[in-house]
C-alpha cells in the first residue's frame, strides 16, 4: 500500500488537470486498504466464537434434547425438610414410642399453612395421636394471635364443670421464645349445667388435649397437640410440657 500512495503521489500532472487531486486519491485508497484488512480479521474472529459454539453431531446421531429446569418450588422444597425433620427427631421426643407414622404435610387451600398427623404406640402399648401445624406469618397474624390466646372467649372447650377455666399460661423459653400451654377437656352434651361458652355444651372438666404453641422470630408460629389416645377415651394426653415446648421450638421447622 505505502508502494501506491508513493505511485500516486509520482504521478506528474499534464495539461489538461486530471480533475482530482493524486494525494486525496492516495489516501482514500490506503484508507479503503485499511478497512478492508480490519472486515477480514472481524470476519475471522467470528467465525472463530462460531466454530467454538458449534457441537459436531456424528452422521445418523440425534442431538440429545435438553430439558427445561424445572421452577423451583420454595414451599414444596420446605414442606420436604420439614416433615423429614419431624421424622428424625420423633424418636427423641416420644422416649419408649413405637410405631411411630408420619403422614406427610397437608397444606390449607394454598394458604401459609401446613399441618401433619402423627401416630405412634407409647411405652404402655397404648396407640396415641400428635397433630404438628407450621403457620407462616399470614395465618399466624390471622388465626394464631398470641395476644388474648388465654382468653375464655377463645377457649370454648377449656372450662371446668366447676366453671373454672382449665390450664392456660404463657411460658417464656431461655431463648427468648413465647410458648403458650394450654388444656382440652371434652363437652358432654347430655350432662346437667349451665352451657359453656357460646352454647357449645357441657364440660366433663377431664383433660382430653394438651397443646404448645410457639410464635418464632420469623413471623411464624409452630403448634403441637396432644390428642390423647385415638383408640381409648379414657387415656388423656401424655406429653409433658418439656416435651411439646421442644418439638414447637425446633428452628428448623418453618413455613413462610
Amino acid at each position: 500500500m505505502d508502494e501506491l500512495e508513493d505511485r500516486l503521489r509520482g504521478i506528474t500532472l499534464a495539461e489538461p488537470p486530471l480533475g482530482f487531486d493524486p494525494d486525496e486519491v492516495a489516501g482514500k485508497a490506503a484508507k479503503k486498504a485499511r478497512n478492508r484488512r480490519g472486515v477480514v480479521a472481524t470476519g475471522i474472529a467470528t467465525l472463530a466464537v462460531i466454530a467454538a459454539a458449534v457441537v459436531f453431531v456424528a452422521p445418523g446421531n440425534e442431538p440429545e434434547e435438553v430439558a427445561p429446569a424445572a421452577a423451583p418450588s420454595s414451599r414444596e422444597e420446605q414442606k420436604a425438610r420439614d416433615l423429614q425433620h419431624l421424622k428424625d427427631v420423633l424418636p427423641g421426643i416420644l422416649v419408649g414410642a413405637t410405631d411411630i407414622s408420619v403422614r406427610d404435610f397437608i397444606q390449607v387451600n394454598d394458604s401459609d399453612l401446613m399441618t401433619s398427623e402423627v401416630r405412634y404406640i407409647d411405652a404402655a402399648g397404648v396407640k396415641r395421636l400428635l397433630n404438628l401445624t407450621i403457620s407462616g406469618p399470614v395465618t399466624t397474624k390471622d388465626g394464631y394471635r398470641r395476644e388474648g390466646r388465654c382468653d375464655l372467649g377463645n377457649r370454648g372447650d377449656a372450662i371446668g364443670p366447676d366453671r373454672k377455666p382449665m390450664r392456660c399460661e404463657e411460658l417464656v423459653t431461655p431463648a427468648g421464645i413465647p410458648v403458650v400451654i394450654s388444656e382440652t377437656t371434652p363437652k358432654n352434651p347430655d350432662q346437667v349445667g349451665e352451657p359453656v361458652v357460646l352454647g357449645q355444651g357441657f364440660s366433663t372438666g377431664k383433660v382430653s388435649g394438651r397443646s404448645a404453641i410457639a410464635w418464632h422470630s420469623w413471623g411464624g408460629s409452630v403448634n403441637a397437640i396432644d390428642l390423647g389416645a385415638w383408640d381409648s377415651p379414657d387415656a388423656g394426653p401424655a406429653l409433658t410440657d418439656g416435651q411439646l415446648i421442644e418439638l414447637v421450638t425446633d428452628p428448623v421447622f418453618l413455613f413462610r
